[in-house]
C-alpha cells in the first residue's frame, strides 16, 4: 500500500480523478457520490447533462450543462442523503485560500491518507491542483501492518494529510519513532488531546496542523498551526481571509463565509431547505474568538433529550464514556425509538486488539453508575479503526 511516485499535478492520481479535475476545472458540472449512488445520479433528470463520480473507479455521462456548479456528499452535518450544491468558482476561492495559508510548496513531499470523494478530501485535490503541487493518496490505513507500509516512504519535512482517529492507529507501535521534522495536517473531525499525546511518542518534532470547517461553508473556516509539544485541544486558528467568526453570549459558534453552499440537495438533486439565517451560518460547536481571531471550539452546543421520562445531557454522557478505561473516542447523538421517543446513540472507538463485549459492559457500568437505570435502555455501537466508514468519523 506505498503511495506511488509523483506523476505529474496531482502525484498517484488514477485517470478518474485526472478526468475529475479536468471537469472542475471547466465550466462542466459534476456531481461526486457514493460508488452505490453513481448510477442513480447518473439517471437523474434533475443530474442531465452533469458529469458522475465517485472519484475512485467511476465517471459517466457526457456533460452538457455548462453551469460551473459542483454537488457532493458530507459525512458530517448534512446527514443523509443530503448533498451540498456550490458554484465551482466559490470552491475554487477557497481552496485558493487554503492553499496559501497552508503555504503549499512544489518541492515538499505530500500524502493524503483520506478519501478524495468527501468535503475533506476534495478541499485537498483543489488546493493543491490550483496551487500546482503534487499530492499522493494512498488507502486510509485500518491496522498496523497497512500503516508501517506507510511509514517506511516518509521523509523529513513531509506533509500527511490525516483524520483525527488515525491518531491512535499511528501511535499503536511503541518502537517505532519518526524523529525528523514533519507536518501532520487534520481535518473531518474534532482533534483531541489524548490523540496529539500519543503522536508525540512518535512523532516529537512535528508540527500540527488542525483544519476547522464544515462542507457546508466551502468547506474550511479555520487553520491553525502549532508544534506537536504547544498542541491546546479545541484551538482552531485563524479564519481564511474575508470568512468571520463569531460567538453569542452563549459561546454559539456562527459563521459568515463567502465560500458558502449554495444549498442543500438529495441524492436525486431535489433541493433540501437549508435552516440558516441570511448572514451567519450556525455551525452547532460552541467555543470563544480571541482579541487576535483565533478560534477556540470547547464542544457541541448544548443538546438535552427527554429519555424514560427525565432530561439527559449528551455532552455529559459524551464525557462518561470518554473517562472509561480502553476508551479511544466516543460520539453520542440522538435517534428516534419507537417506544422511548428520543434515545441516546454511542458509538464507541477501542483499539483494534480490545475485546468489544467487555468494552460495551465497561461502558454500561459508568453509565449506570452516572445515570441509573436509563443506562440500559441507550444503544451503544462499539467499533475499532478498522470498522469506521470509508470519511474515517465515527
Amino acid at each position: 500500500m506505498k503511495p506511488s511516485a509523483p506523476s505529474g499535478r496531482l502525484g498517484n492520481a488514477s485517470e478518474v480523478l485526472q478526468r475529475y479535475l479536468r471537469a472542475f476545472s471547466d465550466l462542466t458540472s459534476v456531481v461526486v457520490v457514493a460508488p452505490g449512488r453513481v448510477a442513480g445520479a447518473a439517471s437523474s433528470a434533475v443530474f442531465a447533462g452533469w458529469h458522475v463520480t465517485d472519484c475512485s473507479a467511476q465517471f459517466v455521462g457526457t456533460a452538457r450543462q455548462r453551469t460551473d456548479e459542483l454537488v457532493f456528499e458530507s459525512s458530517g452535518t448534512t446527514g443523509d442523503p443530503k448533498l451540498v450544491r456550490y458554484r465551482k468558482q466559490v470552491i475554487r476561492d477557497c481552496a485558493t485560500a487554503i492553499a496559501r495559508m497552508l503555504e503549499l510548496e512544489a518541492a515538499r513531499d505530500y500524502i493524503a491518507l483520506i478519501n478524495p470523494r468527501f468535503a475533506y478530501g476534495l478541499s485537498v485535490l483543489h488546493s493543491h491542483h490550483l496551487a500546482g503541487t503534487p499530492v499522493r493518496f494512498a488507502k486510509p490505513p485500518t491496522t498496523l501492518a497497512e500503516w508501517a507500509d506507510v511509514r517506511e516512504s516518509l521523509r523529513p519535512d513531509s506533509t500527511i494529510y490525516l483524520a483525527p482517529h488515525h491518531s491512535f492507529l499511528l501511535a499503536q507501535d511503541p518502537h517505532w519513532r519518526f524523529n525528523a521534522p514533519i507536518e501532520l495536517v487534520f481535518a473531518g473531525g474534532p482533534l483531541r488531546q489524548s490523540m496529539v499525546d500519543a503522536l508525540g511518542r512518535c512523532f516529537p518534532n512535528a508540527t500540527v496542523t488542525n483544519m476547522y470547517g464544515q462542507a457546508e461553508l466551502g468547506p474550511r473556516i479555520s487553520i491553525g498551526r502549532s508544534a506537536i509539544t504547544a498542541f491546546r485541544e479545541g484551538d482552531v486558528g485563524r479564519p481564511l481571509p474575508g470568512v468571520d467568526v463569531r460567538a453569542d453570549p452563549q459561546g454559539r459558534i456562527s459563521v459568515r463565509s463567502p465560500y458558502r453552499m449554495e444549498s442543500y440537495v438529495t441524492a436525486a438533486g431535489e433541493p433540501v431547505p437549508a435552516d440558516a439565517s441570511a448572514d451567519w451560518w450556525p455551525t452547532g460547536d460552541v467555543g470563544r474568538v480571541g482579541a487576535d481571531g483565533t478560534v477556540l471550539i470547547t464542544g457541541r452546543a448544548a443538546s438535552d433529550i427527554n429519555f424514560l421520562g427525565g432530561r439527559i445531557g449528551l455532552d455529559h454522557l459524551r464525557q462518561i464514556v470518554r473517562d472509561v478505561d480502553g476508551v479511544l473516542d466516543v460520539r453520542v447523538s440522538a435517534v428516534r425509538h419507537q417506544a422511548f421517543g428520543e434515545c441516546p446513540h454511542l458509538r464507541v472507538l477501542i483499539p483494534s486488539r480490545a475485546n468489544r463485549d467487555a468494552a460495551e459492559r465497561a461502558v454500561r457500568i459508568a453509565l449506570s453508575d452516572n445515570i441509573g437505570h436509563a443506562a440500559a435502555a441507550a444503544v451503544v455501537e462499539v467499533l475499532d479503526p478498522a470498522s469506521l466508514p470509508e470519511s474515517g468519523k465515527l
